[in-house]
């Protein structure tokens, strides 16, 4: 479980609390305990540390294009980042190009949500 996560069990229900820095670390969390022995739910009260950066978010996106696309420039995707959540629009050619934006707007800091509008026109 990541750091700053804390669990507390009561007849099999599992809360968990505190501050991570990113989305992946949350889903982490949920992850690590949601299969063990006598767990029936599990309730996430973990907070995401800070807001998302939207220049991060773009960064990353536009670096996954950039070595996932099959023709460069080719994809047109918009990332619109407001608070903890960024917003994918656009077209990419392929499902690698997809699931590489996707990974990239999960692994900027802050980021608690991501909404798929993404086609994929491959």
């Amino acid at each position: 479980m990541p750091a700053g996560v804390e669990a507390a069990a009561r007849d099999g229900n599992l809360t968990l609390t505190g501050i991570v820095q990113y989305g992946p670390q949350r889903t982490a969390a949920e992850a690590a305990v949601a299969g063990l022995t006598g767990v029936r739910n599990v309730k996430d009260d973990i907070e995401i540390a800070w807001d998302a950066d939207p220049f991060d978010v773009s960064l990353l996106v536009q670096d996954a294009l950039d070595r996932y696309a099959l023709i460069p420039d080719d994809s047109d995707v918009a990332v619109d980042t407001h608070g903890n959540t960024v917003t994918l629009a656009g077209h990419v050619r392929t499902w690698a190009e997809h699931d590489a934006v996707i990974g990239a707007a999960w692994m900027a800091g802050g980021v608690f949500g991501v909404r798929d509008d993404l086609h994929v026109t491959g």
